[in-house]
């Protein structure tokens, strides 16, 4: 007697498969549902999809790449365009700390806390345009630093190093921890109104 190796399973086999993968799919759309709808949720998928479609919207017919970087990035691409603009790739950018522009300059930065200038952002959207230098760096690494913001007149400059200016600025910047650099907006003006 030949035994057959395509021998299929009995049709209840089959139909209990069937069962069990229609239940896994009814739970998983149940849970994935409950997920959607839960208040937080459903204000951030509204708001992120109504974003992309107004935005979408707005700029149809533009074509211009920094028009579209523009509207898409804000704050981000003024200011890493302007050190794109103004630092050669052998120049070291210094980021100043978060507290010394939210202290000096917060009426501008109080809707972002200054989110452009996480180091994090900057690296992704300078990529290798020009070095980035954190506070947090040994000082014969700051020494190496050409550019940075600085703040007059509650406005934020692209300022570039000079013998004459170099000590005033790291002594101000010293001033401020460097390590805390992640300010959201609440928190921002929280330091903001907490003036020593």
């Amino acid at each position: 007697m030949a035994i057959s190796s395509d021998q299929s399973p009995p049709p209840t086999d089959r139909r209990r498969f069937w069962t069990v993968q229609f239940i896994y799919l009814g739970v998983s759309c149940g849970l994935l549902s409950l997920l959607i709808w839960l208040p937080g949720n459903q204000g951030w998928l509204s708001e992120t999809v109504g974003w992309f479609y107004e935005q979408h919207e707005k700029l149809n017919k533009q074509t211009d790449v920094s028009a579209r970087r523009q509207e898409g990035y804000g704050d981000v691409y003024t200011y890493t365009e302007l050190i794109r603009q103004r630092c050669k790739p052998n120049d070291y950018f210094l980021i100043p700390p978060q507290q010394y522009l939210i202290r000096n300059a917060y009426q501008q930065g109080k809707s972002t806390g200054y989110s452009w200038l996480y180091p994090s952002v900057l690296y992704y959207h300078l990529g290798k345009s020009v070095h980035l230098l954190e506070m947090t760096a040994p000082d014969s690494v700051l020494q190496r630093a050409t550019h940075t913001f600085w703040v007059y007149d509650n406005k934020v400059f692209l300022l570039t190093f000079r013998d004459h200016n170099r000590p005033l600025v790291m002594g101000e910047f010293r001033k401020y921890d460097p390590h805390f650099f992640a300010y959201t907006p609440e928190q921002a003006q929280a330091y903001y109104n907490a003036r020593p």
